[in-house]
């Protein structure tokens, strides 16, 4: 791989990543447990290569120097995702990791078991002896306290203590199947932009169109329309789909039969500060694959 190619991967895992990146930070997910994850993708995707496999069986050693991973973290990856014992979670945030500690550690509890309500600082049943034994950062107690208080997991009283109320700082209001539908969209929409990207030759339909410059008064007017536009076409595609000649007959699934979806999104974003004045105006149109930087 040249040098050029590294460079655009490079640049194009950063952009895709930062999105996911907010994603894992709003759901209080730290980078240590975003590179268990990364793991565990890296080893499920080389399994999707047959060569990797030698009767039936994963082929360690073919795992490991395609991935970089240690032999022994492979076969212990393979044997959870087959139902073996998960390991413990590494890398949590530091509040979640306090937090952990608040609830857990018998030092920090009452004798009823619940977590005991503690000053800022002072001895060693303070929030900030708390901080020092469970985040590993001494001097980081008042960051912490801010994000615990921000998400609301812990109260101050008037008299100054701290009080865990809640067992996890992650707030928000998301629901199961709004967070299976995000991870199934983004997957389906980069399978069909690598699939595109390794077939160039017989693409599958992947298309957008950029305006650079929206006037925002216009916008006003025209996402809506785009919007009924929209559901139009994709009311139409799932008539078209569902219709009984074309779906499978059967509790078993034929050899050829695929899954089939259609997604249309709308992306609205800020200017970047150093946009080029004059070059952006024009709407642009792109086909299967863009190339790394007109994203």
């Amino acid at each position: 791989m040249s040098r050029a190619v590294r460079a655009a991967v490079n640049g194009a895992t950063l952009r895709l990543l930062e999105p996911l990146a907010q994603f894992l930070l709003d759901a209080r997910v730290g980078v240590g447990e975003f590179t268990t994850l990364a793991r565990q993708a890296y080893v499920k995707a080389a399994l999707r290569d047959p060569t990797n496999l030698r009767s039936g069986r994963v082929n360690v050693s073919r795992v490991a120097a395609a991935t970089g991973l240690s032999r022994v973290e492979i076969a212990a990856l393979v044997t959870e995702d087959q139902g073996g014992p998960a390991r413990k979670p590494k890398g949590r945030v530091q509040a979640e990791r306090v937090l952990l500690g608040w609830w857990n550690d018998p030092k920090f509890r009452d004798h009823s078991g619940a977590p005991v309500r503690l000053p800022r600082r002072g001895g060693t049943r303070s929030f900030a002896a708390l901080v020092k034994q469970h985040s590993g950062d001494a001097h980081n107690s008042a960051p912490i306290l801010e994000e615990l208080l921000r998400s609301q997991a812990v109260r101050e009283h008037p008299d100054g203590t701290l009080e865990a109320i809640s067992r996890t700082c992650t707030n928000v209001r998301w629901d199961e199947e709004g967070i299976q539908a995000f991870g199934e969209e983004l997957s389906e929409h980069l399978e069909t932009l690598l699939y595109n990207l390794k077939h160039p030759e017989h693409p599958r339909f992947a298309k957008r169109v950029v305006c650079a410059e929206l006037d925002a008064h216009a916008a006003r007017v025209l996402i809506p329309e785009l919007i009924e536009q929209a559901e139009l076409f994709l009311e139409g595609a799932e008539e078209s789909l569902g219709r009984p000649a074309r779906v499978r007959k059967g509790s078993a699934p034929p050899a050829n039969a695929m899954r089939f979806s259609v997604g249309l999104h709308f992306n609205q974003a800020p200017i970047p500060p150093s946009s080029p004045k004059g070059r952006s105006r024009k709407t642009r149109r792109s086909r299967g694959l863009p190339k790394a930087g007109a994203i």
